[in-house]
This record gives C-alpha cells, sequence and structure tokens, in this order.
C-alpha cells in the first residue's frame, strides 16, 4: 500500500538490487524513494550492530579488569572498591541485558521528602 500501484519492484539502497515489495517490511516500503532496505539487508544490519555491541562491551569488560589489576598494585582500597563495582556492573549487564542504575544522583526525586503534594499529611 505504501509503494504505488505501478511500481512493481522497490530498489534496496543497501544492496542497490530491484526487487518486489514482498521482500521488503512495511515500515521499509513506508521509507522515501532510496532509502528502504530489504528483509535480507535489514536483518544483516541487525545482525551486524548486535555483534558490534557485544563486541564493544567485552572490551570494556577487559578494560575494567586491567583497571582492577592496576587499582590492586596501587595497594588504594577506594581505587580498588570502584574498580570492582565497576567490573561487576559490566559483567552484570552482559548476563542480564539490564544497564546498571546510578542511584544517589542528580537533585530529589519522587520520593523526596518534604513536599507538598498529593499523599497523606
Amino acid at each position: 500500500h505504501a509503494a504505488s500501484a505501478s511500481a512493481s519492484s522497490t530498489t534496496c539502497a543497501s544492496c542497490k538490487k530491484s526487487l518486489p515489495p514482498t521482500s521488503y517490511n512495511r515500515n521499509q516500503l513506508s521509507k522515501p524513494p532510496g532509502k528502504a532496505r530489504c528483509r535480507i539487508c535489514v536483518e544483516a544490519a541487525v545482525k551486524d550492530e548486535a555483534t558490534a555491541s557485544r563486541e564493544a562491551r567485552l572490551a570494556k569488560i577487559e578494560d575494567a579488569k586491567r583497571a582492577v589489576a592496576d587499582a590492586e598494585r596501587s595497594g588504594d582500597v577506594a581505587a580498588k572498591l570502584a574498580a570492582e563495582s565497576r567490573l561487576s556492573a559490566l559483567e552484570a549487564e552482559v548476563v542480564t541485558g539490564l544497564k546498571p542504575v546510578a542511584l544517589g544522583k542528580g537533585r530529589g526525586g519522587r520520593w523526596r521528602s518534604g513536599r507538598s503534594g498529593r499523599g497523606r499529611r
């Protein structure tokens, strides 16, 4: 429906092949001419992005392990704690897929006491 009825094929922006509309997802067909990518190219891009993201996370973990080793050699307890905490957060992110949440930053929040508003008084 997004492609006009007279256009029997659309050219993929990645592989440059002229393909029938059935080779595209609906959201790709709704893009302007020259921007649509076929299903195969979209899937390849998603896979490449996931691989690059995983490699970047693993590189961060290796950097964090080196930082832990450096902190242990320095003997600074605070630096060691900070380095171990960062390493733990990065490893947990790989296992759970959830990013760590920094607590105690910013001004107040939802649960800040002393504010007027709804609730018990």
